[in-house]
């Protein structure tokens, strides 16, 4: 993959992330609050399910990689190789194709959003292809059959750039289950929670405590809000082809089956 985000609409100053000697965006001069996330059945707060979304399209509320606007912007929407489908009466967003380009769901400024009440990432996806020999932790083939990353706040300074924390889980081809290593300055956390054509075709669900997670992995307590909610796939670097699906991203109070 070539890049990593992150310019989040309506934050003030937010710088953008380095990832091997690309940059991306500016600053962002609005403080805007964004609306607060709809509370599903269960008191989980929802960042999306797709349902809304129209079939063949990106999904309505994610960013391109850089939070300057919509995906779905006409001159956007030609780039990703993302878009809506439906099966069995539900929907979900798709990947396939090899380019690696991030969909970004901003958080800071959401009213009711407080990890600390509610730490637990739970999320659905299904690998149908993954991209051959890709290896998150090699900058020669750093692709990934599917990947959701949480961002935090600015973490350490690296060539004279302020580089966000994260942490993201990925379905990795050749990582093993349970391999945590470090990126990007130690600012990135993998966390390999799949790994191999084991479960591929299937949905598989997930669930992370995220306060816990960033605790064990950067030693201190992670701010209320995070930046943002982020997915990738891709296969650029193997130039190899990436399926995978997405599906019912919320975030819980407590983790449940």
């Amino acid at each position: 993959m070539n890049y990593f985000i992150l310019r989040i609409p309506f934050l003030a100053g937010l710088l953008t992330l380095l990832l091997y000697g690309h940059t991306f965006g500016q600053e962002i001069d609005t403080d805007k609050e964004l609306p607060p996330l709809e509370k599903t059945g269960n008191g989980a707060l929802l960042i999306d399910k797709f349902e809304d979304d129209t079939i063949g399209s990106l999904p309505w509320e994610w960013y391109n990689r850089d939070g300057k606007r919509k995906a779905v912007h006409p001159e956007e929407r030609k780039l990703f190789h993302y878009s809506i489908k439906e099966e069995n009466g539900n929907k979900f967003l798709h990947y396939e194709h090899t380019d690696a380009r991030h969909l970004n769901f901003p958080l800071l400024n959401r009213p009711n959003l407080n990890i600390y009440e509610y730490p637990i990432l739970s999320w659905k996806w299904r690998v149908k292809k993954m991209p051959e020999g890709g290896d998150e932790n090699s900058s020669d083939y750093n692709d990934v059959a599917a990947s959701i990353y949480v961002v935090f706040d600015i973490g350490r300074v690296a060539l004279f750039k302020k580089v966000p924390k994260s942490i993201r889980y990925t379905w990795s081809t050749t990582q093993p289950e349970g391999e945590e290593f470090s990126k990007l300055f130690g600012n990135q956390k993998i966390v390999v929670v799949e790994s191999g054509p084991k479960n591929m075709g299937k949905w598989q669900t997930f669930q992370r405590n995220i306060v816990e997670d960033y605790r064990r992995l950067f030693g201190d307590d992670p701010p209320e809000t995070p930046i943002a909610i982020l997915l990738l796939s891709d296969g650029d670097s193997t130039n190899s082809l990436a399926i995978a699906d997405y599906d019912n991203i919320v975030l819980k109070r407590f983790k449940s089956n």
